[in-house]
This record gives structure tokens, C-alpha cells and sequence, in this order.
């Protein structure tokens, strides 16, 4: 019995610590940026990545042609 709670008591240690930990990182990340130019840039990559996402879905990558356009060479330099 002793070794179930203390499993517990872990396993619910576990859950506070990663829930301080998340809201914590979130509320950094929101009050971050200074400039309006870094919520601008942030706000262009998560559409950008919401779109690739959608581009090249699993079931598009696995129909489509194997040819990768401009997007995939879009960030490298």
C-alpha cells in the first residue's frame, strides 16, 4: 500500500511540475517580444507552417508527384 502512494504522490508531482512548467514557458513566450516586428515575424511562420502542413499532408505526399517546389528551399540560405 505504502508503495502505491508514493507512486501517486509521484505520479501527481509529475502533473503539477509539468503544468507550472508549460504555463510558465507560455507566459515567457507571450511577453517576449518587445517590438511589434517580433509577434509580426512569429505570426508569419505559423501561418507559413500551417500552410506547409496542409501542402504537404500525408495523404498529398503520398498521391502527389515527387517533385518538391520553392517551399521546401524557401528558408535555407
Amino acid at each position: 500500500m505504502g508503495l502505491v502512494m508514493v507512486f501517486l504522490l509521484a505520479l501527481v508531482g509529475a502533473v503539477v511540475g509539468a503544468t507550472t512548467f508549460l504555463v510558465l514557458r507560455e507566459r515567457a513566450r507571450r511577453h517576449r517580444f518587445d517590438a511589434p516586428e517580433g509577434w509580426l515575424i512569429e505570426q508569419q511562420r505559423t501561418a507559413d507552417a500551417a500552410r506547409m502542413r496542409a501542402t504537404y499532408s500525408s495523404l498529398s505526399v503520398h498521391q502527389g508527384n515527387a517533385v518538391m517546389g520553392d517551399e521546401g528551399n524557401h528558408y535555407r540560405s
